[in-house]
C-alpha cells in the first residue's frame, strides 16, 4: 500500500488463526517478523534502483526500511526522509507529483546545473523559468516505488506463503 512517505505491507487477519489453535504466539510472531525483515531486505535496494536521481542523490541514498508495532500489528514500511536544503521532506512530492506553486529558483539551482549541465550564472534564469512553469502546471507523479511494489508482488507472496508454510508446520507438530 503506498503511502505518503514510502509503502507499507500489513499482515492482517493472523490474530484469530493463532488464538484459534492455541499454539506459541511467540514463535509465529518471530517468523512474521523474519518474513518482515526479509521482504524489506530485497525491497530497500528494488525501491533504490527505480528512485529518481535528483541533483544530490539524498532520496535515492536515505531509503531504509523499519518495522513497527508488536504483536499482530507489526508492519514493515520503506522510508525515504530525504530533506531539501530548506528542510522539506521533499519524498512524497516526488512520487505524488504537485499542484501548481511557485518554488523558489534558488531551491532549483543545484538541479538545473546537474541535471540540465548548465552553469552559473546562466542556471539562475533557467531554474526561475522552471519555478514559473511549476507555478503554471505543478509537477507529475513518479510513482516508482508502485512500480517496485509491483515489480516484486510474487516475491512478497513466496515470502508471506513461507510464513504460512512455517507457521503451519509449527501447528503440525505435536
Amino acid at each position: 500500500m503506498a503511502t505518503e512517505d514510502g509503502f507499507k505491507i500489513e499482515v492482517v487477519g493472523m490474530e484469530p488463526l493463532v488464538k484459534k489453535l492455541n499454539r506459541s504466539q511467540t514463535e509465529n510472531l518471530i517468523a512474521l517478523n523474519k518474513g518482515l525483515r526479509e521482504i524489506g531486505q530485497f525491497m530497500v535496494p528494488a525501491v533504490k534502483a527505480v528512485t529518481p536521481r535528483g541533483a544530490s542523490g539524498r532520496l535515492r541514498g536515505r531509503t531504509f526500511f523499519e518495522i513497527k508495532g508488536k504483536g499482530h500489528d507489526m508492519e514493515m514500511k520503506i522510508v525515504q526522509p530525504a530533506k531539501s536544503k530548506t528542510g522539506y521532506y521533499y519524498g512524497g512530492a516526488v512520487r505524488g507529483g504537485t499542484r501548481p506553486h511557485f518554488p523558489p529558483p534558488s531551491a532549483l539551482y543545484d538541479w538545473v546545473m546537474v541535471k540540465l549541465g548548465i552553469p552559473m550564472p546562466a542556471a539562475r534564469g533557467v531554474a526561475f523559468l522552471i519555478a514559473r512553469k511549476i507555478s503554471e502546471v505543478g509537477t507529475k507523479p513518479q510513482p516508482y516505488q508502485k512500480e517496485a511494489l509491483k515489480a516484486n508482488m510474487t516475491k512478497i507472496q513466496n515470502v508471506v506463503n513461507g510464513i504460512g508454510q512455517k507457521i503451519a508446520i509449527k501447528i503440525a507438530q505435536p
